[in-house]
């Protein structure tokens, strides 16, 4: 009687051990299929992440493109006025030195300037009428020392030469004041690195950046 016993207990400690096999098998394939799903999800995913930034290098590509033919169009409409144009924080910007427009120090605008400026107004109001202007004056970084009682520092002087500008754009010019508003950056916006009067030349300018309007300046 006793062998028997341990011979059914054998048997039942045997078929608990395959249906915990079983068991084992089913979880483990349950498992597997989860990290399957897991992984197809990730698949899908990393999918659609692909297209969605090659769509926006796409975008990328074609405004740089646009904003490209932009500047070789103005560039050739401007020739021999003395401005450059280049593409600056994604916008298009004609940039004028200070010396075709200032006398040193100064924030009256040059006779022989007028006539650069009424060109460039004459494409803000016709090839670019639907975007905004900024108008930015800048210096080099020598302080204020003959006009310190008009000007605290270059901010308050770029600001002022920005604003003589705007001002004939508007009122000479015939364009929108809705359209135009100014920026004094001063020192703080080299082109160059100020060691030489060259340089300093340089960074004494004004620009005129054109901003689509859907950018918000």
């Amino acid at each position: 009687m006793g062998k028997g016993c341990g011979v059914m207990q054998s048997l039942c400690l045997i078929g608990m051990a395959g249906v915990l096999a079983v068991s084992a098998g089913c979880a483990g394939t349950k498992r597997l299929r989860q990290e399957n799903q897991q992984l197809n999800d990730d698949i899908t995913r990393l999918q659609q992440e692909n297209a969605e930034l090659s769509s926006k290098a796409s975008s990328y590509e074609s405004e740089l493109s646009r904003l490209e033919n932009s500047r070789r169009e103005l560039e050739a409409k401007l020739r021999d006025t003395g401005a450059t144009v280049r593409i600056k924080n994604g916008a298009v910007s004609v940039l004028l030195p200070g010396a075709i427009l200032f006398d040193p120090g100064q924030t009256t605008l040059r006779p022989q300037s007028k006539a650069t400026l009424k060109k460039i107004a004459g494409i803000l109001t016709t090839e670019a009428s639907a975007e905004m202007v900024r108008i930015e004056g800048h210096t080099d970084n020598d302080p204020i020392s003959k006009q310190k009682d008009k000007y605290k520092s270059n901010w308050e002087l770029s600001t002022a030469r920005a604003t003589a500008v705007l001002h004939y754009m508007v009122e000479e010019c015939g364009v929108s004041p809705t359209r135009v508003y100014v920026a004094g950056f001063g020192q703080y916006q080299p082109i160059a690195d100020n060691k030489s009067k060259s340089d300093k030349a340089k960074n004494r300018r004004v620009e005129f950046v054109i901003v689509p309007r859907s950018s918000g300046g």
